[in-house]
């Protein structure tokens, strides 16, 4: 279920299009963020920020939005180079050379995309990499190219959730740009920062929980 994508293909099979519904904090949805709680210590997902693309009874899969690399796109995908923005991040720890390419769609877009883009909920989609570029860069406002993504088996999100290993928060329209802006730390403490609730208060804990 978690699907596959290649390098050269670039298709996640299975991307679920429907979303649970948007504000519903206690659980997570196609289009939510997941934000890394201070109970995890694994490197690989220490502060990291999850856009999270599917949502199911067999599975999930998201991609981390806050892990930036100075590769750049272009050596992955130049078909798409003028499309995607130039540098890829690192979209998980699954399938680390499979390339996944995320939009944000331009708002006149979202009900009726074009072919090529399989919308996700909000203004996210899929891109189809097998597809043509100029059929879809006019609905597109920005695109990010990921190599591999993070994904859980069936009924292990939920257990995350809750164990508290993760916060499920909304999306913004400029989360695709988080981590090529402000790196790990920095994209982390903005989208805590922007909460209107108790997790304001999260972004002031000390990077070594012993000192808080």
């Amino acid at each position: 279920m978690l699907g596959e994508a290649a390098v050269g293909g670039g298709r996640i099979e299975g991307v679920t299009t429907t979303s649970s519904g948007l504000g519903d904090s206690g659980s997570a949805f196609p289009g939510a963020l997941l934000v890394a709680t201070p109970q995890i210590e694994e490197p690989t997902f220490r502060r990291t920020v999850i856009l999270l693309l599917e949502h199911l009874a067999d599975g999930s899969l998201g991609v981390v939005l806050n892990d930036p690399s100075s590769v750049p796109a272009a050596e992955v995908m130049p078909m798409w180079s003028g499309v995607l923005h130039t540098d890829i991040c690192v979209g998980g720890p699954v399938q680390t050379d499979a390339a996944v390419a995320v939009a944000r769609l331009d708002p006149a877009a979202t009900a009726s995309p074009p072919e090529g883009l399989r919308p996700i909920a909000g203004p996210w989609a899929v891109v189809d990499l097998d597809s043509e570029p100029m059929a879809t860069s006019g609905a597109i406002v920005d695109a990010q190219l990921f190599l591999g993504y993070a994904g859980w088996g069936a009924g292990q999100l939920a257990g995350e959730l809750r164990t508290g290993s993760w916060w499920v928060v909304d999306s913004a329209p400029g989360d695709l740009a988080l981590g090529r802006r402000r790196g790990r730390e920095g994209a982390w403490w903005s989208v805590l920062r922007r909460q209107r609730n108790d997790l304001r208060l999260a972004s002031t804990f000390p990077e070594d929980p012993s000192l808080n």
